[in-house]
């Protein structure tokens, strides 16, 4: 498998999308392409994008999706396109399955999906899926009751800015535009290796949630409101914006332990209430925590270096990167992907996500992470 990453910051979308492919031309790094992975600014206009692209572009071979940032290598590309070309040398190859509209028919479509995993449970899937009105991560927690295999899924939600009360976290295929659903991407005859990247050591108190709301908290360890305890843990904070709270995620951990099931990221508080980027349920233990930069780049060390061990030659590094995590790293955003890049020599593609679905530590059942890091190589077999 080859592949090229070629960038464009052009603000005009036609002017960018063919510069890409006059790059293409005149660089060549590989003989034709079977696919067309393509990460885009929210900025460029949505209803011309697979019309443009199918100007240049085989739109049957191609899949595009809003990112407010993606990468190209070490590179964070803000307000352009990025594009990965791949190429199989072998027997390699990619299909798709697209749903829209979860929110409607809600258990057909999860059966679908469902169908469509265990069909193809051979392949290796990257998801890529949009906020769908807060609707995807509890699409995706709700596939675990379907026994789907868990352990070749991975992937993240578009980050887009919202625009006349939407926000934009689009996919679009083959003159097709998703907006409330997900496109997964099978590669066959590959092999995938993943590790989970967080960085965030839960400190202090273990509360129980014992009133929750979708992606709310309102009461923990039956009559304590959570709101006050975040409330006093803010108070001396001058000019206190919730993006400070990102620094201190909330941990879902397993019953008395400190093992981590997922992260969540503080959104917003209201009138008794805490919002996360992120579902809560009653009965989830939970925990601050605790990270920076130097935590979050030790635990993407030990991620890129047991990716190695397992796949010690991938061809394609895929990275899915929470936003608020590139928030906590702070001026040190680019070094996430150089460690990655620096351990396993390979091309990386990928973006800053509004949430990374991954399986959990026990390959067990999906889950939808905050603040996390998801490592992905490929080679093709």
């Amino acid at each position: 498998m080859q592949c090229k990453i070629i960038v464009s910051k052009n603000s005009s979308l036609y002017s960018a999308i063919e510069e890409i492919d006059r790059q293409y031309e005149v660089e060549m790094g590989i003989d034709g392409y079977d696919f067309l992975l393509i990460a885009l600014s929210p900025h460029y206009p949505t209803y011309d994008i697979n019309e443009t692209i199918a100007r240049f572009f085989d739109p049957e071979k191609v899949c595009a999706f809003h990112a407010l940032d993606s990468f190209c290598n070490e590179q964070i590309i803000s307000h352009g396109i990025t594009a990965l070309f791949i190429k199989f040398e072998r027997k390699g190859s990619i299909s798709y399955f697209i749903q829209e509209e979860i929110g409607n028919r809600q258990i057909e479509r999860l059966e679908q999906t469902a169908d469509y995993l265990k069909s193809h449970h051979d392949a290796q899937h990257i998801i890529i899926g949009g906020l769908c009105s807060n609707r995807f991560a509890f699409f995706i927690e709700k596939l675990n009751h379907y026994d789907i295999p868990v352990d070749n899924l991975i992937g993240g939600i578009s980050s887009g800015n919202t625009f006349a009360e939407e926000a934009l976290t689009y996919q679009f295929h083959n003159g097709q535009i998703i907006k409330d659903g997900f496109i997964i991407l099978s590669f066959h005859n590959v092999s995938m290796s993943t590790e989970i990247s967080t960085g965030f050591v839960p400190i202090g108190v273990q509360y129980t949630v014992t009133k929750a709301n979708g992606y709310k908290i309102f009461e923990v360890d039956e009559s304590q409101s959570f709101l006050y305890t975040i409330e006093k843990l803010t108070r001396d904070i001058e000019e206190f914006k919730p993006e400070y709270l990102w620094y201190t995620p909330l941990v879902i951990i397993k019953d008395q332990s400190e093992e981590l099931i997922t992260l969540r990221t503080f959104k917003e508080m209201g009138d008794g209430w805490v919002e996360f980027y992120g579902p809560v349920k009653e009965g989830q233990k939970i925990k601050l925590s605790y990270g920076e930069s130097t935590h979050l780049l030790k635990a993407d060390r030990e991620s890129a270096y047991k990716l190695a061990e397992t796949l010690p030659e991938p061809e394609l590094l895929f990275n899915f990167s929470c936003i608020a995590r590139q928030y906590v790293l702070e001026d040190h955003q680019c070094e996430e992907n150089q460690m990655y890049r620096n351990y396993l020599h390979a091309p990386l593609f990928g973006f800053f996500t509004f949430g990374e679905i991954g399986h959990d530590e026990g390959k067990k059942s999906l889950q939808f992470y905050n603040e996390t890091s998801l490592l992905i190589g490929v080679a093709e077999k």
